[in-house]
């Protein structure tokens, strides 16, 4: 069941944004909150490699408290899966996907640290 709730109002019950807010029509001020898994959606990863794209926003979001949904909106413009995430660089981040530099500088330093998650995973699938 989706319903639709603003940033602004979100911010002001809760004193932040609300990190699950993820799945976005429009990349203004009003964003869809999902509430969790919809129908057909498989259950949430803990490995970034196979989060969905919504997943992607959500986490990072959840993450870094200052990034916000309607600041990511590039990375649903082009669709960009976890797997996709962890391939891009400051370059990407800026040049192709054309986030504001703020909001790229701080992606990227997540970007590094879900690396350091992902090498974490192998080792233990590798043991």
């Amino acid at each position: 069941m989706a319903s639709t709730v603003t940033r602004d109002s979100t911010m002001a019950s809760t004193g932040t944004h609300d990190s699950t807010m993820a799945s976005t029509a429009a990349h203004d001020s009003t964003m869809s909150y999902t509430g969790g898994i919809q129908a057909g959606d498989r259950k949430p990863s803990r490995d970034p490699r196979d989060w969905t794209c919504d997943q992607v926003v959500g986490n990072l979001c959840r993450m870094d408290r200052r990034l916000l949904v309607k600041d990511l909106g590039p990375l649903f413009d082009q669709k960009v899966a976890g797997d996709v995430l962890l391939k891009c660089n400051l370059d990407v981040l800026l040049k192709v996907l054309k986030l504001d530099f703020n909001t790229a500088i701080r992606v990227n330093e997540q970007i590094t640290k879900l690396k350091i998650v992902v090498r974490g995973l192998d080792v233990i699938v590798i043991k």
